[in-house]
């Protein structure tokens, strides 16, 4: 149950003071009197204590969300009573408390190597989205394997490769789930054209298709230099634009009635 205004037990209270005495001393003189080379050894030890901080956090978090805590504040929700009582968005409110059901519920295993100190949340959370592809029966063996194979010394792509390689064994031993709906009948892309050449795409992307797509994006995407003031958005126009057109120079796009495939951009001097 919670009280509105309760105060924090003792021990709790006093740690939390502790913690921000500790950050006052490292955002001082203290901190500043680092030498050069000593900086990356404090970067990686705050890198550790950053991943418990966050494993913490979520612990704290799933337990108030358990209890309808924020009730007592007059809050519908949990992300509502973050973004009111701790300052931050209502998105990231929201992805904050899918992270913590994550960690402490669907994938413990991955709260615990946090907490530990030695899984940054970043690569937990990509483990888990690819480990949670897997039905449940099968997720915690496959964040064991990779948790293992992290902490032998692999890589993230390593672990990436690793865990496409555990859901394909998966699938070849099990076959495909009956009630699994993997969007392949649902799967649709749209180009509208206006009179101008202008046009906008809409569609509904199968999990290989986002990715392929989501991979040309990120390559060519990629800002180019500091001159390069282009957004995100036009960033990845541009890149989904230069991906075709190499496809197109490389023949790689199939013939039209008898003649290669080309295209015409013209370009405003502006």
């Amino acid at each position: 149950m919670c009280t509105n205004g309760g105060g924090m037990p003792g021990s709790a209270g006093e740690a939390l003071s502790a913690m921000g005495t500790i950050l006052d001393f490292l955002s001082g003189p203290a901190g500043d009197a680092v030498d050069a080379a000593g900086l990356g050894a404090v970067m990686e030890s705050l890198a550790r204590i950053d991943a418990r901080h966050a494993a913490v956090r979520m612990r704290f978090l799933s337990r108030f969300d358990a209890n309808d805590c924020h009730d007592s504040d007059g809050f519908q929700s949990t992300p509502s009573w973050l973004a009111g009582k701790t300052k931050t968005t209502l998105r990231q409110a929201r992805g904050e408390m899918k992270q913590a059901r994550r960690m402490t519920q669907t994938h413990p295993r991955l709260g615990e190597a946090m907490a530990a100190g030695w899984l940054s949340e970043s690569w937990a959370g990509s483990i888990a989205g690819w480990t949670g592809k897997l039905p449940e029966e099968a997720r915690d063996a496959a964040d064991k394997i990779l948790l293992e194979a992290a902490a032998g010394g692999a890589d993230i792509d390593d672990l990436k490769l690793l865990a496409i390689t555990i859901e394909e064994a998966w699938r070849r031993e099990n076959g495909p789930d009956e009630d699994e709906d993997d969007g392949f009948d649902e799967r649709f892309v749209r180009l509208d054209t206006t009179m101008d050449g202008a046009g906008r795409v809409t569609g509904n992307l199968t999990p290989e298709c986002g990715a392929a797509l989501q991979a040309v994006l990120e390559s060519l995407g990629k800002k180019r230099g500091k001159e390069d003031t282009r957004t995100a958005g036009q960033r990845f126009h541009d890149a989904l634009q230069e991906g075709c057109e190499l496809l197109i120079r490389a023949k790689m796009v199939p013939d039209r009635a008898g003649a290669d495939t080309h295209a015409d951009v013209h370009i405003g001097l502006g």
